[in-house]
């Protein structure tokens, strides 16, 4: 059980740090680095998966010091593997003992393969294919490869550079594997519909009612953020189909107009769930979400979302729903508390995540923070640390570094035993002495993001005489879990629009996880494609929240009434969003399918102002020009709402269905997130860009004290003026003080 609590963190992590442009180097699997053959008729399927996809997109390089590495792969809960292979394209020396070194894999702990290195292989990159044990492979599979080399000496250096062996990012890991068909039991949920064996991208089928009214697609939304939430980084895509097929598991919701085989509408008693396999292929499945109104359907998810992990049978019925209360800002699950300190065993992901050894000298934790978290003139987050080491024997180099985003912090040296007090020692691991230690200091605030990695890297130098030194035990590091890191001393204050706070992290409609405070506009009467843009900004919500957004509002734009003080997101193309113009929003861009225009970048727009003469006119259209043209244009803008100050609003438009679509697919590409920032990002083609114009605004609050603070150093001149004002008021007062003295001494009093 522990084994496999560690190998699903291990993949959840490894793939976490590709999500966030905090970490570009980790970019999205591509078709390429993650391809299925086609299914044949008894249902066998290949999967090909790249070192990139199992989370080590730069390689692998292993040397005498770091031996091993571990990689993060999964077998479905309605599959098992019947063949694998690994196709390691790799590069190693010459100069060592071939006939003495070996590549060793481990599946599960257990070896599952070898291979021994040729001589006239070395110096050049080529191929090495070693089939694998199927029978090893298990729901949660850890894949460890392991580098026994060694060469001519006296005595072996671990340190000495022949050993070495580079594994390229293009090799690769063959899974044939075979369907198995799981009982018609919800208990099983989410999967097979989302299994979270599987590290790949989740794409779900979802069949719709022929009403597509407001009700029926915020039900069907809520089921997609649940997917979406529980898929987080392998994110989630959804599509909207008429009828299910035989290749796909597909969700249908249903008001009667779709039954499992042999039920009618008399059958339907109230809001229901059911579970069945295709008739076909019994290993594909169908849940229905059924509902005889529009109230019982959105009943029957709720149910769903809600308690899913309470189901089991092949059918249940929603009795009753209770939402409870609203949502707090800023307490969504994948938020690290920012109200109070938190301690690092909040964060862990695997029971073992903050323990180092040699072969693995790095503990990692995985921060995701409001965006809109506000540092200024120094103000930093406090970081208790408490940490114990296998103590060196003399004081040496071994140094223990705390970096956040690549950026180095701090760094402590690791006293030896005889500098520390006896009563501080701790657990002794391996006959080797432990010594705890405890540090107090503080992460520079302007380091930290909306997401960003912690890491923790003891660096143990080897002990002993000239060249055979090297330790007979490993040395051994941990952080403490109950170390603590307080972000409550930084307000919520950021300017707006941000598109890279939302495209990061649906700011601002992320402040309230259930989206109680989120509307979505979409076009009268919206065809497919807006459905199916809905859905997965839907499902985009839950995997940043980590919860459904169960109080979102849907509207259609003939509703635009019902906004009131919410922060709205607005989907269509541009023909379908006339209604933006006729509600005067102040859009940064005006896009259409045959003209555009945008307003000058605000500092053009600044200077221009400033340098005008009193008696030149001022021209309205300075700085813009209009634009006739018939490309495509995708777009994503942010301003602030018509209906109610200091809200947000924002549209996902384009020119045409195709530039539309671009736009909507840039939020769930990595390499385009990392572009998409300002106010305005276009999309044409693979090109993406993105600008600050127009007007803007600011959400969340500060203290009066720092508000005085920030406005004497943007204007240095109301430091002099403030100065002088103050010293004449003291000496107003000094002098009226006097003169009422003086007055009372010349009287005698």
């Amino acid at each position: 059980m522990f084994k496999k609590s560690l190998t699903v963190a291990s993949m959840f992590w490894l793939a976490l740090t590709s999500v966030h442009a905090q970490a570009p180097e980790l970019s999205q699997p591509t078709a390429a680095q993650q391809a299925a053959a086609p299914v044949t008729a008894s249902g066998l399927k290949s999967r090909v998966l790249t070192l990139a996809a199992m989370g080590q997109p730069n390689g692998i390089k292993l040397t005498g010091l770091v031996k091993s590495v571990n990689l993060s792969t999964g077998v479905r809960l309605d599959e098992f593997i019947t063949s694998a292979k690994l196709d390691l394209k790799a590069i190693y020396p010459p100069g060592m003992r071939h006939d003495q070194s070996f590549i060793r894999v481990y599946v599960n702990d257990q070896l599952a393969g070898m291979a021994q290195l040729k001589k006239e292989d070395a110096g050049a990159l080529h191929d090495m294919q070693i089939d694998l044990n199927p029978n090893l492979f298990s729901d949660f599979t850890n894949l460890r490869i392991e580098y026994d080399g060694t060469y001519d000496a006296q005595c072996v250096s671990q340190e000495n550079p022949t050993l070495r062996f580079d594994i390229s990012p293009d090799s690769t890991l063959t899974l044939v594997s075979k369907p198995l068909t799981l009982v018609n039991d919800l208990a099983l949920l989410p999967a097979p519909f989302f299994d979270p064996r599987d590290n790949s991208k989740l794409n779900l089928q979802v069949v719709l009612p022929a009403s597509h009214s407001a009700q029926v697609l915020k039900a069907a939304g809520i089921l997609t953020s649940w997917f979406g939430a529980q898929a987080f980084y392998r994110q989630a895509e959804f599509h909207v189909v008429s009828a299910p097929d035989d290749d796909h598991n597909t969700v249908i919701l249903s008001l009667g107009d779709q039954l499992p085989q042999g039920q009618t509408k008399a059958d339907i008693r109230g809001p229901t769930l059911e579970i069945e396999a295709d008739p076909v292929k019994p290993w594909i499945k169908r849940l229905y979400v059924i509902g005889r109104n529009e109230d019982e359907l959105t009943q029957a998810v709720l149910g769903l979302v809600l308690e899913a992990q309470t189901l089991s049978g092949q059918k249940a019925e929603v009795k009753k729903v209770d939402l409870g209360p609203n949502r707090k800002p800023y307490d969504a699950p994948r938020y690290v508390p920012t109200s109070r300190p938190v301690r690092f065993a909040e964060l862990m992901d695997y029971p073992r995540q903050l323990e180092v050894s040699s072969d693995n000298p790095t503990a990692t934790l995985n921060l995701r923070l409001p965006p809109d978290l506000f540092s200024w003139a120094g103000k930093n987050i406090p970081m208790s640390l408490k940490y114990r080491y296998t103590a060196p024997s003399r004081w040496n180099d071994s140094l223990l570094n705390i970096e956040i985003n690549n950026n180095l912090i701090q760094s402590f040296r690791l006293p030896p035993r005889e500098s520390q007090n006896q009563n501080r020692l701790g657990l002794n691991l391996l006959g080797q002495t432990e010594l705890a230690q405890e540090e107090s200091f503080q992460i520079p605030a302007f380091r930290v993001g909306g997401s960003n990695q912690l890491s923790f890297g003891f660096a143990f130098m080897p002990e002993g005489e000239k060249n055979c030194s090297g330790t007979t035990l490993p040395a051994r590091g941990s952080i403490d879990p109950e170390s603590t890191l307080d972000f409550s001393d930084l307000p919520h204050y950021t300017p707006m629009p941000n598109l890279t706070a939302f495209a990061n992290g649906g700011y601002p409609f992320t402040i309230y996880a259930d989206l109680s405070h989120t509307a979505v506009v979409l076009p009268v009467q919206p065809n497919t494609q807006e459905v199916n843009g809905f859905l997965n900004v839907m499902g985009l919500f839950g995997q940043w929240t980590g919860l459904p957004g169960t109080r979102v509002t849907v509207l259609f734009s003939d509703q635009l009434g019902q906004i009131q003080n919410k922060d709205w997101l607005a989907l269509g193309t541009t023909d379908r969003m006339g209604w933006l113009d006729k509600s005067k929003q102040s859009l940064p861009m005006v896009l259409t399918s045959m003209l555009r225009t945008m307003n000058a970048p605000l500092p053009i727009r600044w200077f221009d102002q400033f340098s005008k003469s009193r008696n030149r006119p001022n021209n309205p259209e300075q700085g813009r020009a209009l634009i006739e043209a018939k490309g495509e244009l995708g777009a994503i803008m942010g301003f602030e709402s018509s209906f109610a100050a200091k809200h947000a609003g924002l549209v996902i438009t384009g020119t045409d269905s195709t530039s539309f679509e671009r736009a909507l697919g840039g939020l769930s590409n990595y390499d385009d997130v990392a572009k998409i920032r300002g106010n305005v990002t276009l999309f044409r083609g693979e090109q993406v860009e993105s600008f600050n114009l127009g007007h803007s605004y600011v959400s969340g609050n500060l203290p009066w004290w720092l508000r005085v603070r920030i406005a004497f150093s943007e204007y240095p001149a109301l430091i002099a003026v403030t100065g002088a004002v103050a010293g004449i008021l003291i000496a107003v007062l000094l002098f009226g003080w006097l003169s009422k003295r003086a007055s009372r001494r010349m009287q005698g009093k």
